[in-house]
C-alpha cells in the first residue's frame, strides 16, 4: 500500500473504492450518469486486472525463493501469497485506490502466479484472464468487454512477427 494513506484514510479510501464499484455495477447504463459511472469503473477495472496479474507474477518469484530457502533449511514452507481486492493505480489525477471483488482478484492473481511459474503459456494467460474480464464487464454492464493484458498481447504479437497494420484491400484479396 502506498504511504500517503494512514490507517483511517486507507480504510476510508477502501470504502470509497468499493462504493464506487458497487454504484457503477448497480447503475442504469442507459442513463447519462449511469453510462459515465460504468465507463469509469470499466477503465479502473481494466487497470486493476492488469496490475493484479502483474502482482501475482511478481509474488510468485518471491514465494518460490522463500519456499526453496525453507526447504533447504528444513523449515516449514511459507504461506502462499494472497490477492487483494484493492490496488493503487495511476490515473491522470495521480494515484487512485481501486476495488475489484475478491473472487475476481484471486483468480487473476493466481493466473499471474501460474504464468510466472510457466504452468500456463502467455496465450493461455491472456485467454483465461480475458474470461474473467468478460465476467467483470458483464457485471458492470459495459457495452463491450474491456481488453485485459494488452501488454502481454502486444508481446505475443511481437514474438509471432505480427503488426497492427491492416493489409490494403487490394493486397488482402491476393494474400488469401
Amino acid at each position: 500500500m502506498i504511504s500517503i494513506f494512514g490507517r483511517s484514510k486507507r480504510d476510508e479510501a477502501r470504502k470509497k473504492a468499493q462504493a464506487e464499484y458497487d454504484e457503477a455495477r448497480d447503475a442504469d447504463p442507459a442513463s447519462r450518469s449511469g453510462h459515465a459511472l460504468t465507463i469509469r469503473a470499466g477503465a479502473r477495472a481494466k487497470a486493476h486486472v492488469d496490475k493484479t496479474f502483474i502482482t501475482g507474477a511478481e509474488k510468485a518469484v518471491t514465494y518460490d525463493e522463500m519456499r526453496a530457502i525453507a526447504i533447504v533449511k528444513g523449515e516449514e514452507k511459507p504461506e502462499p501469497p494472497k490477492a487483494s481486492e484493492y490496488q493503487v493505480i495511476k490515473s491522470v489525477n495521480g494515484e487512485l485506490l481501486t476495488y475489484l471483488p475478491l473472487p475476481y482478484a484471486e483468480r487473476i492473481f493466481k493466473l499471474g502466479m501460474r504464468y510466472q511459474t510457466m504452468e500456463i503459456t502467455a496465450a493461455q494467460a491472456v485467454e483465461l484472464v480475458q474470461q474473467v474480464a468478460d465476467q467483470i464487464s458483464l457485471e458492470l454492464q459495459l457495452k463491450e468487454p474491456f481488453l485485459a493484458l494488452e501488454f502481454l498481447r502486444e508481446e505475443l504479437k511481437q514474438e509471432n512477427g505480427e503488426t497492427d497494420a491492416e493489409p490494403d484491400d487490394d493486397n488482402a484479396a491476393g494474400n488469401r
